[in-house]
């Protein structure tokens, strides 16, 4: 079975050779699943974080030339997300890889997202693509146009409607910049604090204290790591999703002492 899914995946990817590989692999897994080595549940998930790894790297790099050529300075704000989320030294070569094809003029946005869909397209793993790739984009600070309408175009092909792409920018936005006034990387005010706090749990003052905790809950849920690895999102990524729940929870402590 799955030197027949591997084989169509690498041809795909890239062409007559990924086939071959893909076939290989795919031998692998069918002759380790008979040897009782492990299940299809593991074998599924090693492609769903393949797939993972590899479509947010190609985004990346497609996100970098949103706006048109590639500078310097995005090549280097690319590396600094890559270091960011703590990857291994031969994790980085591969995302740079993949980060370099996702820029190129022949790049198929389109059969990137399909083959997402298809393997590793869950709701869970589709929203923290959509956050690594928010997080990517204001690495500098700035979150332009072009760029805010790659990733919206990103958002339509994997079925995110426009209030959902909303409601998640808003909060990337805010728990970064939560995060960096709390921690004194800027001036902000006690107030503004708390505004960005309750943005990026996605509550605003008005709910109630049951609402606001519900809320929490819910983004502690979506985020925990365990719960992401199971789905399917690569061990690289985990850092990220441990990072994200420390955000939550330090936005949901301001705002819950800000109630006492």
């Amino acid at each position: 079975m799955w030197k027949i899914v591997c084989a169509i995946l690498g041809f795909i990817l890239a062409g007559f050779v990924g086939a071959l590989i893909g076939f290989f692999v795919g031998s692998m897994i069918d002759n380790a699943q008979k040897k009782g080595r492990f299940g299809q549940g593991y074998a599924k998930r090693r492609l769903q974080q393949e797939t993972f790894f590899r479509t947010l790297f190609l985004l990346m790099g497609r996100l970098a030339k949103a706006d048109g050529q590639v500078t310097k300075a995005e090549i280097e704000l690319a590396q600094a997300v890559m270091l960011r989320l703590r990857l291994s030294p031969a994790a980085q070569e591969q995302a740079k890889k993949l980060f370099n094809e996702g820029k190129s003029d022949n790049f198929d946005l389109s059969q990137a997202l399909n083959t997402f869909k298809l393997v590793a397209g869950t709701s869970e793993l589709t929203r923290t693509l959509l956050e690594v790739l928010l997080v990517s984009a204001y690495a500098d600070g700035h979150f332009s146009t072009a760029e805010k309408n790659f990733v919206f175009s990103v958002c339509e092909q994997l079925g995110v409607s426009q209030a959902e792409f909303d409601a998640l920018h808003i909060q990337v936005k805010q728990q970064a910049h939560f995060s960096q006034g709390h921690q004194g990387a800027d001036k902000r005010t006690s107030k503004d604090l708390l505004k960005a706090a309750y943005e990026a749990l996605g509550v605003t003052p008005e709910m109630t204290d049951a609402e606001v905790k519900k809320a929490y809950r819910r983004l502690m849920s979506q985020h925990h790591p365990d719960k992401l690895s199971a789905k399917g999102l690569p061990d690289e990524m985990i850092e990220h999703a441990k990072e994200r729940t420390q955000e939550i929870q330090a936005a949901y402590e301001m705002v819950k002492n800000s109630r006492k």
